[in-house]
């Protein structure tokens, strides 16, 4: 799955998610200099997966061009990807 947020005064972002234990070391993003945004692609087991990403290790953000995930009762922001099964 590709990853790509836009966020052009951060110096560092990574993404976490449910995926990676919301480990902010696990997945860092490369920025795309031309047009600022910031990249990553990172294998998924088919199904739902929720989200964030770390803007400058202190900053968590939703990704705006994603759906919110349900609260999970700490406050923190949340996405939510869906993976389907690939059929064979």
């Amino acid at each position: 799955m590709r990853f790509v947020f836009v966020a052009p005064q951060a110096s560092r972002v990574s993404l976490v998610g449910d995926f990676n234990n919301w480990d902010t070391g696990a997945n860092p993003m490369r920025r795309n200099a031309a047009s600022d945004e910031w990249i990553v692609t990172v294998p998924l087991a088919s199904g739902w997966h929720a989200y964030a990403f770390v803007i400058d290790e202190t900053r968590w953000v939703n990704d705006p061009r994603a759906p919110l995930a349900p609260p999970d009762g700490l406050g923190g922001p949340r996405s939510v990807v869906v993976v389907e099964e690939r059929g064979i």
